[in-house]
């Protein structure tokens, strides 16, 4: 059966920066436009694969609202599981501390440091007979680390991904939990893959982000 919804794409990135923008010129030259299920409009590409070489240099790209204080935040959030603010559940609390139970991010480098070629080094954020109940549920599912060459090479599954509004931020933080995981369990680190199911662009991001991909601003 021949299908026209537009599915797979692998982006060989330098940079975070370099995969942000690439991404964005994917899904707004490719992507299909979808009415979600909440009624928000957003133009989708699906299963969106980036490979980002180095994820230590020009990490924030220049179209983006996020200043370095409030990235540093968001990382420390998430290595830690803080939640200052009181969110109903933040990616941190669920990987540090899933379902008031296991800190998966000990768990993730006790299981690197043990053995350099294990595949069991993997952290998840979904609880099933909690997230199946509510309305507001993680996006970014599983994160999983291998070492490969004397380097930690960690690759994050979003089941839906705001490409425009949060890929920069997410990556960021993502960054510092790979140097984190890195460092602890006595490794080099290594490149970090996204793999987004739903890379979107919400309706209200359109004007700005037709302006970025077509070079205007």
């Amino acid at each position: 059966m021949v299908h026209n919804t537009p599915i797979g794409r692998i982006i060989k990135a330098d940079t975070i920066s370099d995969a942000w923008y690439r991404g964005l010129n994917i899904i707004w030259n490719h992507g299909e436009n979808v009415t979600d299920e909440r009624g928000s409009k957003i133009k989708e590409f699906m299963n969106l694969m980036v490979v980002i070489n180095d994820p230590y240099s020009n990490e924030i790209p220049a179209d983006i609202s996020w200043n370095q204080e409030r990235l540093d935040e968001y990382a420390k959030q998430l290595i830690t599981g803080q939640n200052p603010q009181d969110f109903e559940y933040t990616y941190g609390q669920r990987l540090r501390n899933w379902d008031e139970r296991v800190d998966q991010i000990s768990y993730v480098i006790d299981k690197l440091k043990n053995s350099k070629t294990t595949r069991r080094a993997t952290a998840v954020t979904w609880i099933p007979y909690i997230d199946t109940e509510v309305d507001e549920v993680p996006c970014m599912i599983l994160d999983d680390f291998k070492v490969r060459n004397n380097q930690v090479h960690m690759t994050t599954l979003f089941r839906s991904h705001d490409f425009a509004g949060a890929y920069p931020a997410n990556l960021y933080g993502l960054s510092q939990l790979l140097k984190y995981v890195a460092q602890n369990a006595g490794y080099d680190t290594g490149t970090i893959t996204t793999i987004s199911v739903s890379a979107h662009i919400y309706e209200h991001d359109w004007d700005r982000i037709e302006k970025i991909v077509t070079g205007v601003c």
